[in-house]
């Protein structure tokens, strides 16, 4: 992976995680885990072998 900041900063930003303040959920809607998902990919990419998402949208690695 050899992308900059910049290309990973732009990466983040064009995914739609606009909460549903009407939810009850946490996260209140689906698409808030999408970036949590790309995270745990780059995460994988990186050598990281424990990133995963976890049911309410929080990443862990270690």
């Amino acid at each position: 992976m050899t992308d900059t900041v910049l290309d990973r900063f732009l990466r983040y930003v064009i995914i739609d995680t606009q909460s549903d303040p009407k939810s009850s959920a946490q996260p209140t809607t689906e698409k808030q885990k999408n970036l949590g998902r790309l995270l745990v990919d780059e995460l994988l990419a990186i050598g990281l072998s424990d990133a995963h998402l976890d049911e309410h949208g929080y990443v862990y690695a270690t």
